[in-house]
């Protein structure tokens, strides 16, 4: 997307490639970009956007039946590393994510989007403070480090193999190759107000018809529960009728 605007009752919506839409209600899911529309429109100025991309390693054989995780740091936004098989790599194991910070919105884009991240951090004193607070704090400074070599090349496997054993003990180099291409960019939210990292989802609500939804990974763990609280809020807006029980009645016949 790249342009909304709300002219009377009606959002006017303009994309990368031309098109034009019109909507009486917009639900901004646009990853890392959700907060940059949001500043074009006025909304969310308390928050800013550090963009963590995270990749993967992926094995030369068949390792994992199921999908196996770490322990969570409480201290970490980001997912813990796990080991899952890929159905869209035959079903070897897919190992990760890292966590690597990036100063652009999307990853394989080049530097076009630097521009936009610089845009959306508007960077003032109340940013300096949240980064000084998460590098003073050990465990968050030695896992930016870590994580930043896993993307050097030669120690990249040296290092993430260590941790990666801790899912599988037998793992060796040769048992893992870098997945070339695998992996985004999580958006997470810097309150400024709070000065502090949030961890978990975030979403702006404007109450006028438009909400931004900026949700990192585990994105999956949480999209449901957004999407039934969204659907909740939009059908209040136009005056329609949300059946939510019907809606419940659907979630269980589907678990039987």
């Amino acid at each position: 997307m790249k342009h909304i605007q709300k002219l009377g009752k009606l959002f006017h919506l303009e994309t990368v490639r031309g098109h034009h839409f019109t909507a009486d209600f917009v639900v901004v899911n646009a990853g890392a970009h959700s907060l940059y529309l949001a500043h074009q429109m006025g909304y969310g100025h308390e928050y800013a956007t550090l963009p963590v991309a995270g990749s993967f390693y992926v094995s030369t054989k068949k390792i994992l039946n199921g999908k196996v995780y770490m322990v969570q740091n409480p201290k970490l936004p980001f997912a813990a590393l796990h080991g899952d098989p890929d159905i869209l790599l035959g079903g070897y194991t897919r190992f990760g994510p890292t966590a690597l910070v990036l100063p652009k919105l999307e990853r394989f884009h080049g530097n076009a989007t630097v521009i936009d991240f610089f845009k959306t951090l508007r960077i003032d004193l109340h940013i300096f403070k949240i980064f000084y607070d998460l590098l003073k704090d050990s465990d968050i400074r030695n896992y930016i480090l870590r994580n930043f070599l896993f993307e050097i090349p030669y120690f990249n496997k040296k290092l993430f193999i260590k941790d990666a054993r801790k899912i599988v003990p037998s793992l060796q180099e040769s048992d893992i190759e870098y997945a070339e291409g695998f992996g985004g960019v999580r958006p997470q939210v810097l309150d400024k107000k709070s000065e502090k990292l949030m961890l978990g989802e975030a979403s702006i609500n404007t109450g006028e018809g438009i909400i931004f939804n900026m949700t990192p990974s585990p994105g999956a763990t949480s999209c449901l529960g957004n999407g039934i609280r969204d659907v909740a809020i939009i059908a209040a807006y136009l005056g329609l009728h949300f059946d939510e029980a019907a809606f419940k009645r659907e979630l269980t016949d589907d678990q039987e």
